[in-house]
């Protein structure tokens, strides 16, 4: 006799023993933008690992890509600046790229995670509220970090 397969939907949220600490995706994302990329794209990666999610290599992807693309950039702004490439009055203007990357990533993990959380909740899934932890972070834990110390590429990934 055949193995028995059991039918599964490609975008059906895995079981995972993290489910009890999952969280809407809406809190990780104002937690990037009121605490810093640091803490929000850790939110964002462990929010995914809690929900089982079906995207989840791609969202450790689109993690990988903000936490690398932007101390990337801050080094070729910087180098542009110090081949003569690029005005020094220009810096700051070429230096919202890694905003716009942050905020571009975050936008996408937010809309992955999304479905996969309304999928997740249809079924019974009970969210945790993240509006205490979110408040935390931005308030304390982002006073906690004193950026100025820290080198300008390692800042660049935790702003």
């Amino acid at each position: 006799m055949a193995a028995r397969m059991r039918y599964r939907l490609p975008d059906e949220p895995l079981p995972s023993g993290l489910s009890r600490y999952a969280t809407d995706p809406l809190w990780p994302l104002l937690t990037l933008m009121l605490a810093g990329g640091g803490f929000g794209l850790a939110w964002f990666g462990f929010n995914s690992a809690a929900l089982g999610s079906p995207t989840r290599a791609r969202e450790w992807a689109c993690i990988a890509l903000s936490a690398l693309g932007s101390p990337a950039l801050v080094f070729a702004v910087t180098a542009a600046v110090g081949f003569g490439a690029l005005a020094p009055t220009l810096a700051p203007y070429a230096l919202l790229s890694v905003l716009a990357l942050k905020v571009a990533v975050a936008y996408a993990l937010y809309l992955m995670q999304q479905h996969t959380f309304e999928v997740w909740e249809h079924y019974g899934g009970q969210p945790r509220n993240g509006l205490p932890l979110m408040l935390l972070l931005a308030v304390v834990g982002r006073g906690a970090l004193d950026m100025a110390a820290l080198p300008p590429l390692l800042r660049a990934v935790l702003q």
